[in-house]
């Protein structure tokens, strides 16, 4: 029996830093790859798969393959095993807007920022989307005339704030998250 060596606790790591660096550079396949490689190891040393990587993987393998059933699915088993951890959030919502779901993309961002109501990535999801305020009158349709006219008064009276959002890349071979 051909047995390969089991890769070590660090090469995974290692693997872990280079996917999550590929997912913020956008480049999918890459991602894909060696997120899939860091997957593989964790079943080869029969270990429980991280819910960082499972998350990553997940964003990965939606954006590279477009199969955004099961991305979503390995999203959200990330998340119910560390629903405080707001990077599932922002790859959850990621693949929702991919995906064509805006109002669950929306829900993910509005759950994460829960959490965390300053993680960047997912201030410049909300930013992206747009943010709608709730209408002036709510028992009516957004669409109502009156609705219409005391929207447009609002805004002119009380424009929304919009946040500036930084995003500080890291470069490569350095880490890319919390240590």
């Amino acid at each position: 029996m051909n047995q390969q060596a089991l890769p070590t606790s660090d090469q995974l790591k290692s693997l872990l830093r280079q996917g999550i660096f590929a997912v913020q550079q956008r480049d999918w396949e890459e991602a894909y790859e060696v997120l899939g490689e860091a997957l593989d190891g964790y079943r080869q040393r029969g270990e429980k798969i991280p819910a960082l990587v499972l998350s990553y993987y997940a964003l990965a393998l939606g954006m590279h393959t477009h199969k955004f059933k099961q991305a979503i699915e390995f999203c959200q088993s990330a998340l119910t095993t560390e629903p405080a951890r707001v990077e599932h959030y922002a790859n959850l919502a990621q693949l929702y807007v991919a995906a064509g779901f805006r109002r669950k993309a929306v829900e993910a961002i509005s759950r994460g920022l829960d959490v965390d109501g300053t993680y960047p990535r997912l201030l410049q999801l909300r930013a992206t989307l747009g943010w709608r305020r709730p209408p002036v009158i709510r028992s009516l349709s957004r669409d109502h005339w009156l609705n219409i006219f005391l929207g447009k008064v609002r805004h002119a009276i009380n424009p929304p704030k919009l946040e500036v959002v930084t995003v500080k890349r890291s470069k490569k071979g350095t880490s890319a998250g919390p240590h």
